[in-house]
Order: structure tokens, then sequence, then C-alpha cells
């Protein structure tokens, strides 16, 4: 048996090679993209390495308890490939048809698993009539799921090889104009390739479906994928006594404090107090006690955790304790440890980050991956009626364990804030609602 990966610039190309170099009996057993050339890792080129083996024709040999008449048969012509292809190659010999028409090669991928029909795409890698005899006697030769995986990542990688060399207009016109949008949108590389996947597991090919079942395809999964991320309830737990709230400077954290609160006092009834350790701005003390003075709550001012044990102490008696934190850079560790100490308190408590949906994602990122392991568990995206794009909350939600629980679209308390809705999300991400 020979074995051999074969490294080209192209899959086409690399079947190719492997047809030359091993003959046609190739039988291919893995494919993936790698990375090649470059200085210290810097501008690597993606390349697909093919790994495939070969047997030597042989007389079989056979157990003598399968007893099976085995008979010679013609073979099956390979598949000519290069009638995808331009007949000329560029300067240094790789094949330039597939280059040039990118929609080609997609058809010539996505008709792979074409149902019943046999087509020429498929006869590299089928095992001969003898061989299928004994797999299915001895049961002791692969079946045929391996075979549908490989044609299946054949299928992704030809999605990901149009994507990624800026080739949306070779795609199904009904698929470019929705990874044209997600991409506008803030949606990363990386979460578009997983929704297209998954519509390639639901269909053999995509070439033919309309703009409409495409359309309700991506509103499902997009739903699908923001919804594992949402809480249960987001009704506070009747034991839970402390509700603390996290983020930057100016996202919007006494205001979201204040619509929370008030939900809380007016609808809840229940006896709500406000702390604040955020010192470095008078604004903001004065802001927060603005809001508890219409509310009837009282609000304490600490600047260190041992003056949080006080307060916590003078308002043992009240049902609900909202705590607004320092909105510090909190890319700095100092910052963050200091956090931390004030959310060690013995209170049962729902920890809350802020993010501001106009920041950048990558911005975003930084915070989310800093407060990992932290307590925090659940999220408030706010400024929503400050942006057109919003990407970052798709991203969010398949990237990151967080829970998202609210959203902000406006200045008003306690009206503007609302539970998320993954359906409306869905819908501003594909531009259905505006």
């Amino acid at each position: 048996m020979k074995t051999k990966k074969i490294v080209a610039d192209s899959m086409p190309l690399a079947l190719k090679m492997v047809r030359q170099q091993l003959g046609e009996n190739a039988i291919i057993v893995n494919t993936r993209t790698v990375k090649k050339g470059g200085v210290f890792g810097l501008f690597a080129k993606q390349k697909f390495e093919v790994t495939a083996y070969s047997i030597e024709k042989e007389s079989p040999s056979v157990d003598p308890k399968f007893s099976l008449e085995i008979k010679d048969k013609p073979e099956k012509p390979l598949p000519n490939i290069n009638k995808y292809e331009s007949k000329t190659e560029g300067e240094e010999g790789k094949p330039s048809g597939f280059h040039k028409n990118p929609q080609g090669l997609y058809n010539y991928y996505s008709k792979t698993t074409g149902g019943s029909e046999k087509t020429e795409a498929q006869t590299p890698i089928k095992s001969s009539e003898a061989e299928r005899k004994i797999s299915s006697s001895s049961k002791s030769f692969e079946n045929e799921g391996p075979l549908l995986d490989e044609l299946l990542q054949m299928k992704k990688m030809m999605m990901t090889f149009m994507m990624n060399g800026q080739q949306e207009d070779a795609l199904p016109a009904g698929m470019s104009k929705w990874i044209t949008r997600l991409k506008k949108q803030g949606v990363e590389e990386e979460v578009v390739s997983e929704i297209i996947n998954r519509i390639l597991l639901k269909y053999e090919s995509i070439v033919d479906l309309s703009e409409d079942i495409m359309e309700k395809e991506l509103l499902t999964i997009i739903t699908g994928m923001i919804e594992k991320k949402l809480p249960v309830s987001n009704m506070i737990h009747e034991r839970t006594r402390m509700i603390n709230v996290i983020g930057p400077t100016g996202v919007g954290k006494t205001t979201s404090i204040a619509k929370l609160a008030t939900e809380q006092v007016l609808k809840q009834k229940r006896r709500v107090a406000m702390i604040t350790t955020d010192v470095y701005r008078i604004a903001a003390v004065e802001q927060l006690k603005t809001y508890a003075g219409i509310l009837n709550v009282p609000v304490e001012v600490v600047r260190t955790a041992d003056e949080l044990g006080t307060a916590l102490k003078k308002l043992e008696h009240y049902d609900l304790i909202y705590m607004d934190t320092t909105g510090r850079n909190y890319k700095e560790v100092e910052y963050r440890e200091s956090i931390n100490q004030f959310l060690n308190h013995p209170l049962e408590s729902d920890n809350y980050l802020v993010l501001s949906m106009t920041t950048k994602f990558e911005d975003m990122e930084i915070l989310l991956n800093e407060f990992l392991e932290s307590p925090i568990q659940k999220l408030i995206l706010t400024k929503f009626d400050e942006t057109s794009s919003y990407g970052s909350i798709l991203n969010i939600a398949y990237k990151y364990p967080y829970q998202l629980s609210y959203i902000t679209n406006g200045q008003s308390v306690p009206e503007d804030i609302t539970t998320v809705d993954a359906t409306m999300l869905a819908r501003y991400l594909l531009g259905k609602e505006k």
C-alpha cells in the first residue's frame, strides 16, 4: 500500500496530482487546509493537503469462509476533472480554470452528494465491487459513513475557499447576498462559515435554493444561535439580594440600574436600596442619587471593600440592593482586581457586565475575555438605538458563555429596556427590521 500527502494550491489540482502519483485506484482518506511559506508565520499562503493511499493490483486473497465469487469488471473511467478547468495553465503550472471560474468548481463539488445519481466526481473514492462484497460479508471494511463525511468536508472546503478568496460573486446569488449582508453587519468570518456549514448539512446542494428559502434558513439558524444564550428567565430569584453592575466608563451602567430598579419598586413591590462605588466621577454619584430620590430609595457611597461591608450591614433589611461599580479601563489588571474585591461579598447576587452596542467588537472581546474567570454571568447591551450594526450580538452568542439578558434602546427610565428577543435580533441582522 502506498500512502502520500499531496499539497497543492487548489483542491482540483491536489486531486489531479493524487491521480497522477497514486493511480486510478487512489482512495482519499483526509483533506484539510494548511498554511505554507511566509516569514515567522506571516504572509503564509493557504494550501490544500490531501492524504490518499492506493493498493497495487493483485489477485485478491479471500478468506475461504467468505466463499465469494469475484469477477473482474472493467474499471469505470476516472472523472475528467479537466473539463471543469481551463485547458491552459498559469506561468507556474497551476491550473487557471477554477481560479477564473470558481462557480464551476463549486458546481463540481455540490453535485458529489446528488442522491442516487452516480456522478463522475464520486468515482475516485468508491470501492470496487469485490471490495463491497467482502465488506458486506466480513464487516471489516469501512462503511459509507466516512465517504459521506469526506464529501461534506469537501463541500465545506469549497465554500470556505470562495468566501475567503473574496469570491462572493462566485457563490449562488441567494447566498452571496446574505454573506455580504452579515459581513457588513460585523459578523465574524468564523460565525458566517458556521451558518453556511449548517445550511450545507441540511441540503445536498445549495445552488438551486431560492432567495426566500435561504432567508428562511438564515433566520432560523441565527435565531437558534441567539436563543441558546438567553437565560431561562430574567425574573430575579427571591434568594437574590444584590444586583452588581460592572462595565467601562460611559456605557450606561447607572441608567440601566435605574431602569431595572424602577421595575422592582413599582411592579414587584420590593424594598430596594442602591450602592455606588463610582466616586471617581461626581456626576455619576449625583445621577444615581437623582434616580434614587425619584424612587424614594436610599443610596450608600462606598470607596473600599471594607466600607462595602459596613454599607451592606446598614441595608440588610432591604429586599434587593443594586450596586453601581466604578467605570474604569478594565484592560488594566489592577482595576479588574479591585472590582473582584467588591464582588466578593457573602450575599447571593446576580452580576451583569454592561457593553455598549456602539463599541467595536474587537474592543468588546477584550472585556469579555478578561472577565471569563470572574463571577459575571450575564450581559446588558446598551445603546441599541444608536447603532445600525448588530453583528456583535451574534458573535458574542457564538463565542462566549455569557447570557444575553437585557437590551436598552434609549434614555427614558424605565421604558427603554427590554429582554432579548432572538427572532427580532435575527431580523435586524438580515435587514428585515429597522
